[in-house]
């Protein structure tokens, strides 16, 4: 006789082709009478999707309901959390996926406690580092669906997996998902024909006694009386029907650890659920929003928050968490997926525009702060360091003058890049204690330039700017550039790059386009259809000492949609500018990629050659780095065993590699998360663009179609939104190394790459400049700055991941990661400024730890301000 666990749930997609509204109107109905059937019923418990945002938005309508919630939650009745929201696990870094974790924990535990399981039921896939990320939260375990291949990777739903940095946590996988039995019924067909038959299916696939089997789906009711109807059916079944819960079924895993099977690696294959494995460039807009947003707060906005607070100001930290909890509801898979109808994915970028504007204006509130605790003179600068290293190299700055002959002095080099003039105005009103009266405004100037200096670790300097005529950029038409590392040049109508040991790599950087006859969730080819292949090899040359750029652009005729690609008529012009930018002393060659596309269903690649044919490719995962086979051809008979082609276009965190013997491509990503390689090929997807929510019978994905658009009484829904009309952006940069591969030397340059420029002027010319300026009144700080100031230092040796704000004391969290395979170890000497600190998990949990970082992980460090 089997014991089969019994747990009722509901599955609360927030957003996907209804709204978040839309999910709130109908909470109100399907949560009060959850809670009502618990308040009623005692011997029976309900799971909320794992995910405590939606009890906030629950609240917001029910706040009567708190104080019976609380009770609930405490007598173990209404399983909450751990997750704030449904986060996505591949296309959001691995910093936003423990502050999910962190963040819907500590609201969770205001309510009472929250759920140890790391409960992901219908995630598009897995990245292999969740080990990692969910024991740095006490949480053992994960409940998934999708993305598992029973013939492969284990062969029970039941395993232990291993993280790349050996953290092992117990694994459970719903065979046919959280919504197999979305109700539960007694009678006779029902039982022999879904519930034992599901049951008999779970048995012949593992030794172990005891199985599990949610009952629930989307968006369903609690099941009524499940105590009474579970005793109805063991009146009939030759197994045990238990009501149970998720962390009751882990305990009983956990006494089988021995016999367990264990797997190491990423969950991404099509074969008990879709999981979408192209859908890492639809709705680009969102992923790169998204990616923006992290890297804002991240990298700009919390380092600024912990410089602040060293210096005494007084920040509201729970401004940030708010940031994070806009972006975190933008992250739920469906969401940031991007598999929603236009109107969804609106409030999506609503939500992340409010967490954007969030982070500047507390950037620009802190800039100042400081401005005026430094007593900064207009005709000064105050620039930001905001990684925990001390600073060499070049930073592109923007600041107002009254002239456009000016420098930067006390750098090591200045170069103007752009100057715009504002020009001037009469009648300008000046508004002042002693009385309001008028001016007539003089010209003035933005200048951008570039500067080669040095800065503190996590700090920042003044510098002085001086009416002194500063270099400019001069312009050429000989379409080649070069430094020590990289020469690039327009030949024989091919864009080459020449590399530092003489070999020439030609057609460097090509476009790849085609018709997407896909939809929101996947991108499938148009039968018949053949890519188009064109360059961008005209353009001009923009120079000066150290700094090199080249500015080509092109113009290319693309079918204008679908139809278009079929009959072989209405073109459409695109235009595309790529510029590259070379600096002296850096190995990266920057590009920047600018479209205007008013082309419908199309995909849109850039190809870069490298001359390297690897047989796999090696990709950034969350603190760590995955090697993935390069699939020379497609598996035959796909379709009899994969409920889509299990192709081998991937998504990758920030970066990209393939190496052989001499060489090492690495592709640096802003934003960009698709990529594949064929051949000595490396293509990156820029969009794949639609105009169906979910279509039926892909040549990628046959059958029905994703979203329910084929389900009766359901409708095909439109997405013109989806089609990405307008001017486009795309950043990246590319390395080309005689060296193998090492992780720890990517990681380096992608922290490099990535680094902000962080500055601030105090001026009364334009208060526009920073949007908030106009409306942050002065303070008589009875405090003065240092001109030059560092919160922390460490050496080179490090990889910084984040520094945040404590959300349970008056201090900061300093996180360092080891994505490399070789053991860190952090200098004792480095904290010995603060009085107090703790090595912490995520949760802030202090731990018995030293200060060595195991490969493949991360370890926090606790610092108590004053």
């Amino acid at each position: 006789m089997t014991k089969v666990n019994i747990v009722n749930h509901t599955h609360w997609d927030r957003e996907w082709y209804f709204s978040t509204m839309d999910a709130l109107i109908l909470s109100d109905q399907v949560f009060t009478e959850i809670l009502d059937e618990l308040e009623n019923n005692e011997k029976v418990n309900f799971c909320l999707d794992g995910q405590v945002s939606i009890l906030e938005d629950y609240l917001s309508i029910r706040p009567e309901r708190l104080e019976q919630i609380k009770k609930l939650v405490n007598e173990g009745k209404l399983l909450i959390g751990p997750w704030y929201t449904q986060t996505d696990a591949q296309l959001v870094s691995g910093e936003a996926i423990l502050r999910n974790l962190s963040i819907g924990i500590n609201e969770a535990n205001k309510i009472g406690k929250h759920m140890k399981v790391g409960y992901l039921p219908d995630t598009f896939g897995f990245n292999a580092q969740m080990p990692t990320i969910l024991k740095s939260c006490e949480i053992d375990n994960i409940i998934f669906w999708r993305g598992i291949n029973l013939e492969k990777h284990v062969s029970s739903p039941y395993f232990i997996w291993k993280g790349l940095s050996d953290e092992e946590i117990y694994a459970i996988n719903l065979i046919d998902g959280y919504g197999s039995i979305p109700r539960l019924y007694t009678n006779k067909s029902f039982l022999e024909n879904k519930l034992f038959k599901l049951s008999e299916k779970i048995k012949g696939m593992t030794d172990l006694e005891e199985i599990l089997i949610p009952i629930g789906n989307d968006q369903v009711e609690i099941t009524i009386d499940l105590d009474k109807k579970i005793h109805e059916i063991n009146q009939i079944s030759k197994d045990k029907y238990v009501q149970s819960t998720y962390e009751e079924f882990i305990k009983y895993i956990r006494k089988n650890d021995n016999i367990l099977e264990r797997y190491c690696g990423e969950f991404r294959e099509p074969k008990t659920g879709r999981v979408h494995k192209t859908i890492g460039s639809v709705r680009y807009d969102i992923k790169e929003l998204s990616f923006y947003i992290e890297r804002m707060l991240l990298d700009r906005v919390e380092p600024l928050y912990a410089i602040a607070r060293s210096l005494g100001l007084n920040i509201s930290k729970n401004i940030i968490i708010i940031a994070w909890k806009k972006l975190m509801e933008g992250q739920a898979h469906d969401s940031m997926a991007g598999c929603v109808t236009d109107n969804v994915a609106n409030d999506v970028l609503y939500r992340m525009k409010q967490a954007k504007e969030i982070g500047e204006g507390l950037e620009n509130l802190i800039k100042k702060r400081i401005a005026e605790g430094l007593n900064l003179a207009e005709d000064e600068i105050i620039l930001f360091n905001t990684l925990p290293y001390k600073f060499k190299g070049y930073k592109v700055v923007e600041f107002i003058s009254r002239t456009k002959d000016v420098k930067i002095i006390e750098v090591d080099e200045f170069l103007i890049l752009e100057t715009y003039e504002f020009e001037g105005k009469d009648n300008i009103l000046i508004e002042a204690p002693e009385g309001n009266y008028y001016i007539n405004e003089e010209p003035y100037y933005k200048i951008t330039a570039l500067i080669k200096t040095e800065l503190p670790s996590i700090g920042y300097k003044v510098f002085s700017i001086a009416s002194v005529k500063g270099a400019k950029i001069e312009l050429s038409e000989k379409l080649e550039i070069k430094n020590s590392v990289y020469r690039i040049f327009v030949e024989n109508e091919k864009l080459n790059v020449e590399l530092k040991n003489g070999e020439i790599i030609e057609d460097f950087i090509t476009f790849e386009d085609c018709g997407n006859d896909g939809d929101t969730y996947d991108f499938s080819p148009l039968r018949g259809d053949k890519p188009i292949y064109f360059k961008v090899i005209e353009g001009c040359k923009k120079y000066s000492d150290n700094f090199y750029g080249l500015e080509l652009e092109g113009t290319i005729r693309l079918p204008k949609d679908l139809n278009s690609r079929i009959n072989k008529d209405e073109l459409e012009e695109i235009k595309i500018k790529l510029k590259i930018v070379l600096i002296e002393g850096e190995e990266f060659i920057k590009c920047k990629i600018t479209i205007n596309n008013n082309v419908k269903s199309h995909r849109l690649r850039v190809v870069i050659k490298s001359d390297i044919c690897a047989n796999e490719s090696i990709a950034s995962i969350p603190f760590g780095y995955i090697k993935r086979p390069v699939l020379n051809d497609e598996i035959r008979n796909w379709n009899t065993s994969y409920l889509e082609i299990p192709i081998d276009i991937e998504v990758f965190e920030g970066t990209v590699s393939i190496t052989d013997r001499k060489n090492t491509l690495s592709v640096y990503s802003k934003g960009i998360k698709e990529y594949q390689v064929i051949k000595d090929r490396m293509y990156l997807t820029l969009f794949s663009t639609t105009s169906q929510l979910g279509k039926p019978n892909l040549l990628y994905r046959p059958g029905r179609a994703s979203g329910d658009t084929t389900k009766q009484g359901h409708v095909m829904l439109e997405t013109p939104g989806a089609e990405l009309l307008g001017e486009r952006q795309f950043e990246f940069a590319i390395s080309i190394t005689n060296e193998l591969f090492d992780e720890f030397l990517v990681e380096k340059r992608y922290e490099k790459y990535i680094s902000q420029n962080v500055y601030y002027q105090l001026q009364g010319l334009n208060k526009f400049i920073n949007r908030i300026d106009n409306k942050i009144q002065s303070l008589n700080l009875k405090t003065s700055f240092e001109r030059e100031y560092s919160l922390l230092e460490l050496d080179e040796s490090m990889c910084f991941s984040s520094i945040s704000p404590s959300l349970k004391d008056n201090a900061i969290l300093l996180r360092l990661k080891n994505p490399s395979d070789r053991e860190m170890k952090i200098n004792n000497k480095t904290f010995n400024k603060f009085d107090k600190w703790t090595i912490v998990n995520t949760i802030e949990n202090e731990l018995e730890d030293d200060l060595l970082i195991a490969p493949y992980n991360f370890k926090t460090i606790k610092l108590y301000l004053e």
